[in-house]
């Protein structure tokens, strides 16, 4: 099941950036949404986890400390 949200973030992730490819700062709520599923994974499965839709842990952890105002519901 968590392998099938992380593919489903990623893919909206993608079809967002296909559309606004000159505005991508529109996807942000996409990008925090994959950055969750990934740390979900991490904080499951460990630091061993992984999947070719998540950078590293410590990227994913980062990121989400530095974006932490972006709302993944819109």
């Amino acid at each position: 099941m968590r392998l099938s949200g992380l593919v489903f973030a990623a893919c909206a992730l993608h079809d967002c950036l296909s559309v606004y490819t000159y505005s991508p700062e529109k996807c942000d709520k996409f990008v925090k949404a994959l950055h969750l599923c990934c740390y979900e994974m991490y904080k499951k499965d460990g630091k061993d986890a992984s999947s070719t839709a998540c950078p590293m842990q410590s990227v994913v952890e980062r990121w989400l400390k530095r974006h932490a105002d972006v709302d993944p519901r819109g």
